[in-house]
């Protein structure tokens, strides 16, 4: 079994004003990343306010952040904390804001890095000290060492290195409570691709497999609850926070399989947020390990007291209807971006590009 995984997490109401002890002694300026309007909509920088105020803290807020990140706004946000000469920084959002702010936190002990060395991870000095704070309950970027960016070309990639974790990480349910019903959904079902992609891949253990299957535990009931209409309570947005840290927990050992690469492409090319696009893929990836492996996959239902199918049917109800349909051209021009690719071999299995067309095929 492989395990490691530095970030000092905590979770729970009111968690900032417990904890806030640990911002002493970090510095008395900080650098805020965050989005124009989730950081301040979800109360976490009003929190943040007054433990800095409590402190003395100096702080300036770069709020230029997108879904799916640029390099360049990476880039920029660290030569903000550069030039602010901050101390620490603090990343306050869903995952894009948190993995630029782990891109950021580089750059800003880094200022000549270009898009090039950050993809090259050539930097020199160690990255800020690095918080982290969520407001979406889906990504599990908080316990990660992943950034996912969009380069210049457009196209997603990832950079994976121990010095992007963060310090601290905190997780408030009441943070999450400002997320439109479509980006709950959408970072929901980003938690579930999370712990289903890891249960069936090829680098999974006992270890990222009890990850898996306990944050399913947590995560499907609520899935449920929201493919009724329903809405949760602060107790069950609790519970989907902490399914989604045990989803980062679970990749964080083991990557992601196909479903994540292949989402990528439809959020770039057709704007899909990040977790419906990786979850379009869910059940195709349950169908493959069924027909394949069901001696793997079996196991997998009948510990979750889950029928395959009610599964599916779930998914199905939480992602939006899909309004567009690919060309065998644009199918076959995209294959090669997945040959040989390392999260296609990363599924349970030898899944190769002949399963990964006829995926696609599905979308024509």
């Amino acid at each position: 079994m492989k395990n490691y995984m530095p970030v000092r997490v905590y979770t729970g109401p009111g968690v900032l004003a417990k904890q806030k002890m640990f911002f002493e002694g970090l510095g008395k300026r900080c650098l805020i990343v965050t989005s124009l309007h989730s950081g301040k909509a979800s109360g976490a920088i009003d929190d943040l306010e007054e433990i800095f105020k409590e402190y003395g803290i100096d702080y300036k807020i770069y709020d230029r952040i997108k879904k799916n990140p640029t390099v360049v706004s990476c880039i920029e946000a660290g030569l903000c904390a550069c030039d602010f000469k901050a101390s620490f920084l603090v990343g306050v959002g869903g995952g894009s804001v948190l993995d630029a702010a782990k891109t950021a936190a580089v750059v800003a002990r880094n200022p000549d890095l270009d898009e090039e060395g950050i993809y090259r991870q050539d930097w020199q000095n160690k990255p800020l000290p690095l918080i982290l704070v969520g407001t979406t309950a889906g990504t599990g970027s908080e316990v990660t060492y992943v950034s996912v960016m969009t380069n210049a070309q457009g196209m997603k990639k990832s950079i994976h290195n121990d010095d992007l974790y963060a310090l601290y990480a905190f997780g408030d349910p009441a943070y999450t409570k400002s997320m439109p019903t479509k980006v709950r959904n959408s970072t929901a079902v980003d938690a579930l691709a999370h712990l289903v992609e890891s249960y069936f891949s090829n680098s999974a253990d006992d270890l990222s497999r009890g990850y898996s299957l306990q944050g399913i535990r947590l995560l499907y009931p609520m899935l449920r609850k929201m493919a009724a209409g329903e809405e949760l309570n602060d107790e069950e947005r609790q519970t989907v926070y902490d399914a989604s840290i045990l989803g980062g927990l679970a990749i964080n050992s083991t990557g992601t399989v196909f479903c994540h690469t292949l989402g990528y492409y439809f959020t770039e090319h057709y704007h899909l947020p990040h977790g419906f696009a990786c979850a379009i893929f869910m059940n195709d990836l349950l169908d493959y390990e069924a027909v394949h492996h069901p001696e793997y996959a079996d196991p997998f239902y009948a510990t979750l007291q889950i029928k395959k199918e009610e599964l599916q049917e779930t998914v199905k109800k939480l992602l939006p209807v899909l309004d567009f349909r690919m060309s065998e051209k644009e199918i076959e021009a995209l294959l090669p971006r997945y040959d040989g690719n390392k999260s296609v071999r990363n599924t349970y299995g030898k899944m190769g590009i002949e399963d990964i067309r006829e995926v696609l095929n599905k979308l024509k």
